[in-house]
C-alpha cells in the first residue's frame, strides 16, 4: 500500500513536471516572434525573482488562447492543475497563466470553493503584478462572499507578509467602477487606517490606489478622510489618492500637507 502511494506520487509529479515543460516550450517559441517590450528591463519593473522569459501582453494572451495538453478537461481539474503550477513553478508566465485561468473560468466555481483555494497564492506572491491579478480575482470572490473575505483581510491587514497587507486593500475596491457590490465605506476606512503608516512602498501604492478607487465610490468620505488624515499620508500614498481629485481640492491638500510636519517621509 504504502509503495503503492509513493509510486502515484511519482507518477503525479513527473506528469507536473512535463506539464511544465509543456508550457515553457510554448512559451519560448512564441518569444521568437514576440515584439520587444516597450520596457528595457520588464523583469526589473515587475520586480520579480521568478524566472522571467517576457513575452508582451498579446504575445502572453496568445500562447494561453491557444492552450495545452490538459486545456480540454473539465474547469475542476484544470484548476488542480494550475493551483500545482501556481505552487511549484518558479516560472512568472507560467503564474500568470493559473490567475488568468481563474479569472476566465471563476463562475464556473462555488465561489467559496474557489476562495479556499486562491486565497492561499498570495504567500507565493513576490511583485505587484501577481498582487494585481490576485486582487481581480480577490475582489470579485468579495462580492459573492463577503463576510467570508472580509474576514480573511482583517488577518491579512495585521501581517508580517507585506503582500497580504497590500491584498486586504486592493482588494477591497479593485478598480471600483467595475464592481456591482459596493464595501461599507466604514470597513474600507478601518483597512486603510491600519496601514497608513506601513513603511512598505508596494503597501503604501495600495493604500493610494485604494483612496482613489474609494473616491469613485463615496466622493464626500472620501475627501473627508484626506483633509483629516493629510498630514499622515505617506507621500507614494498620497500622489496616488489625490490623482483624480478636482485641481481646487488636489491644491488646497498640497499646500496643507507643506504646512505641516508631520508628513510621513
Amino acid at each position: 500500500m504504502i509503495l503503492h502511494f509513493y509510486y502515484l506520487l511519482f507518477l503525479c509529479l513527473h506528469a507536473m513536471e512535463l506539464i511544465q515543460e509543456e508550457i515553457i516550450k510554448a512559451l519560448l517559441n512564441a518569444a521568437q516572434n514576440d515584439r520587444p517590450s516597450k520596457f528595457k528591463d520588464l523583469k526589473k519593473y515587475i520586480g520579480t525573482q521568478y524566472d522571467f522569459i517576457g513575452l508582451s501582453a498579446p504575445g502572453h494572451q496568445a500562447v494561453f488562447k491557444t492552450g495545452f495538453s490538459f486545456t480540454n478537461l473539465p474547469p475542476g481539474e484544470q484548476l488542480k492543475i494550475w493551483e500545482d503550477l501556481w505552487k511549484t513553478s518558479r516560472h512568472y508566465e507560467i503564474m500568470n497563466f493559473a490567475l488568468m485561468f481563474v479569472s476566465k473560468h471563476l463562475s464556473s466555481f462555488e465561489p467559496a470553493y474557489a476562495w479556499d483555494i486562491v486565497k492561499e497564492w498570495v504567500t507565493e506572491v513576490d511583485n505587484w503584478a501577481h498582487s494585481d491579478g490576485l486582487s481581480a480575482i480577490y475582489s470579485r470572490l468579495l462580492e459573492k462572499e463577503p463576510e467570508l473575505v472580509y474576514a480573511q483581510y482583517k488577518v491579512w491587514n495585521i501581517s508580517p507578509n507585506s503582500w497580504q497587507r497590500r491584498q486586504s486593500l486592493v482588494g477591497l475596491t479593485y478598480y471600483s467602477k467595475s464592481r456591482k457590490v459596493k464595501i461599507p465605506v466604514e470597513k474600507l476606512i478601518a483597512m486603510i487606517s491600519t496601514l497608513i503608516g506601513d513603511e512598505g512602498y508596494f503597501v503604501q501604492k495600495g493604500l493610494g490606489w485604494t483612496l482613489r478607487e474609494m473616491g469613485n465610490i463615496y466622493a464626500a468620505e472620501t475627501l473627508a478622510y484626506l483633509y483629516e488624515n493629510v498630514a499622515s499620508i505617506r507621500p507614494v500614498a498620497f500622489t496616488a489618492a489625490i490623482e483624480k481629485l478636482d485641481a481646487d481640492n488636489k491644491n488646497r491638500l498640497k499646500q496643507l500637507r507643506k504646512n505641516n510636519k508631520k508628513v510621513g517621509r
